[in-house]
């Protein structure tokens, strides 16, 4: 029985190891863009990232999740890693995030953690070049997806009033 709740334990932690997938679906041919993603620096242990999280509603590997995997074991300093995320030609949905992270689940506990997400419907263009950028604050929080060349904004999801996440959110 001690064997049988090991395996069953053991195999939940793999889960957690599990990598997501590139942006680019495997054996994906054709035309790409780029969209990159941007943070805004606090602290050495607490910054405020934006990112790609999704396209066309499926779980990509992010910024989120390869910060969090860099700064594990380091302490109060957060290695951000920003990513960028080649992507198809052609209309997709791509949810994008705003959102506080801090290198000590600790202080995220105890901190204000904000965060805006939403889903952009958009055309890239052949090689085109996109960045996300955005803002979070008590009082207002956006992101959103610009054209690094023009400074065309493709699309923007923007919170007046307060973003902050409730304590079992964070």
């Amino acid at each position: 029985m001690k064997r049988t709740w090991g395996s069953i334990i053991g195999a939940f932690l793999m889960v957690g190891c599990a990598s997501l997938p590139p942006s680019l679906p495997a054996g994906y041919i054709g035309e790409t863009a780029t969209i990159q993603d941007t943070d805004h620096r606090i602290d050495t242990g607490k910054a405020d990232i934006f990112y790609l999280s999704k396209i066309d509603g499926t779980l990509i590997q992010n910024c989120r999740s390869e910060t969090r995997r860099a700064s594990n074991g380091q302490g109060d300093n957060l290695s951000t890693v920003l990513l960028k995320s080649s992507v198809p030609i052609g209309s997709h949905k791509f949810t994008i995030v705003g959102r506080t992270e801090y290198a000590m689940p600790i202080r995220a506990l105890a901190g204000d953690v904000y965060q805006v997400t939403g889903d952009i419907e958009f055309s890239p263009k052949p090689n085109g070049k996109y960045v996300i950028r955005g803002s979070l604050s008590e009082t207002e929080s956006s992101v959103w997806i610009e054209n690094l060349e023009t400074s065309e904004i493709a699309g923007k999801i923007a919170i007046n009033g307060s973003a902050k996440l409730g304590l079992f959110d964070k």
